[in-house]
């Protein structure tokens, strides 16, 4: 492959996947300081165009900046022994409409938002207050009102973050039991209303919801910014060293065991906190865990363990050293035919393994294929995988959409042939470097997948006629006509050595 590959990428796809991830960082909490380093990563010629998707990226959330956003801070409120009066005795009679105007409160019942502003006590803090102290336990939620704190990291000396009107601080602490991950200093007069740990607990035990409000906001915290608070911290006899990918429904970290001398790190992937109540997410959490348990195989990624802390659930994986083949198809652009088939070898390898098992992937996708940079591929991410002979989730529509078939839009009994179909998505990615299928509505989508079947002019690729067969029997609309081969693809299965040099780890 020529070594100015990526030249050959359409800058439309480009801007097209910067766009998502721009709009991914807005609706994470992500700080956002201007548009400029997003621009610098396509050519000059087309600046311009990303420029105003991006705008109107922003315009589409109503979001122009983390500073007129709602901001939630990475710190959790705490405080020493100087502050054992900062939460008064008497509650406010006549409330604010800030709770309301606040987003993390936004989707209260009216019953709940009324007790809730019932129950917030004033505060004043004069600038250079230490309104949070690193290390101390939680002993309420702040509501900010009017001025502005810094959040710094003591251990390190980093600043954090700055957060103004509108900002919650000490649901992380409250939600979780563990200590404050920052201190907080006033750096003007500051005007809040507290909410003691007392009347916390009392308001969940009447209104659950409040609680789920504030796990939404600690699930866009964790893993959502540039510092993330749980880095650094030691979860479940692991250390962890940084956020190496955010999805949908989990955080996924590079760690390793405390005390460990060997330098075999891992990957920690974490539940987000917004699905602590969902019992069916939880479910299929915990499906993942027992699947990844079941099966090993090279081709797969390898489960450990699995473990409940911060209040939410732990998956223990081995840890890639090199990237999901999303990020290698951006660096690189499209693959030629020879590396194509050595890595849909490998994945031919798992997928097949998996099946045997009786276990359906069912969201086969780049960013589900792993790529060390020894060469070798593994699947990952089985979250909606099911076993061959078990039911559909609720009836529910699960998967990708732009890599699903058209019997998994429709909740229909999956099987095998749905991985194929994936599978062949993915392979005329790899070709192409584009999305066999795009668009954001999902209707429309389903509807090109159910009339369109494969011919001589579609897909639009370039390779062998026996590739092309593959492809195009396993993207056959009807999935009683779909057929794929997986052990004779298998025997493509090579290491690609070299090939991702360029390609920066995950």
């Amino acid at each position: 492959m020529s070594s100015d590959a990526k030249t050959t990428i359409e800058w439309e796809q480009q801007i097209a996947l910067i766009r998502q991830r721009f709009e991914a960082a807005l609706r994470a909490g992500e700080t956002i300081d201007g548009l400029e380093p997003w621009l610098q990563e396509v050519p000059t010629a087309v600046r311009e165009k990303l420029r105003q998707e991006l705008q109107r990226c922003q315009t589409d959330l109503n979001v122009s900046s983390v500073e007129t956003h709602i901001l939630a801070s990475d710190a959790s409120v705490g405080q020493g022994s100087h502050a054992d009066d900062e939460f008064l005795d008497e509650p406010i009679l006549e409330a604010p409409h800030a709770v309301r105007r606040c987003k993390t409160f936004r989707g209260l019942s009216n019953e709940a938002l009324v007790d809730l502003e019932w129950c917030l006590i004033p505060k004043e803090f004069p600038a250079g207050s230490k309104l949070l102290l690193q290390g101390e336990q939680a002993r309420g939620l702040y509501l900010i009102l009017e001025g502005s704190v810094d959040i710094v990291d003591t251990h390190t000396g980093e600043r954090i973050d700055c957060d103004g009107a509108g900002s919650v601080l000490g649901e992380m602490s409250l939600l979780t039991g563990q200590p404050c991950s920052a201190e907080v200093t006033a750096t003007t007069d500051v005007a809040a209303m507290t909410l003691s740990t007392d009347s916390y607990r009392a308001l969940i035990a009447r209104h659950p919801e409040l609680e789920i409000a504030l796990s939404q906001l600690v699930s866009d915290r964790l893993g959502g910014r540039r510092h993330d608070a749980l880095c650094g911290k030691a979860i479940g006899g692991y250390r962890l060293a940084r956020c190496i990918n955010r999805g949908g429904m989990g955080v996924v970290y590079e760690a390793k065991r405390e005390g460990s001398e060997s330098s075999d790190d891992v990957a920690l992937k974490m539940l987000r906190h917004r699905f602590i109540y969902d019992d069916q997410i939880q479910t299929r959490f915990d499906q993942e865990a027992e699947l990844l348990e079941a099966l090993k195989h090279p081709n797969i990624v390898s489960f450990r363990e699995h473990f409940l802390a911060f209040r939410t659930r732990f998956l223990v994986l081995d840890l890639c050293d090199g990237s999901d083949l999303f990020r290698v198809l951006r660096v690189c652009g499209p693959l030629d035919e020879a590396t194509t088939r050595a890595i849909v070898g490998q994945i031919a390898e798992g997928l097949l393994y998996a099946h045997q098992q009786s276990v359906i992937h069912r969201d086969i996708k780049p960013g589900n294929i792993l790529v060390d940079r020894d060469g070798s591929v593994r699947l990952t991410d089985f979250g909606l995988s099911k076993l061959i002979e078990s039911e559909t989730i609720d009836g529910k529509a699960v998967g990708t959409p732009a890599y699903m078939p058209p019997e998994q839009f429709r909740s229909q009994a999956v099987g095998r042939e749905s991985d194929f179909y994936a599978l062949a998505c993915v392979i005329c990615e790899m070709l192409t470097a584009k999305m066999l299928f795009r668009g954001s509505n999902w209707m429309e989508m389903y509807k090109r997948k159910q009339r369109l079947g494969p011919d001589d002019q579609w897909p639009e690729i370039k390779c062998s006629q026996e590739l092309r067969g593959i492809i195009c029997n396993a993207l056959q609309p009807n999935a009683a006509e779909r057929r794929m081969n997986l052990e004779q693809i298998a025997k493509w299965a090579a290491k690609v050595d070299g090939l991702f040099s360029a390609v920066p780890k995950r």
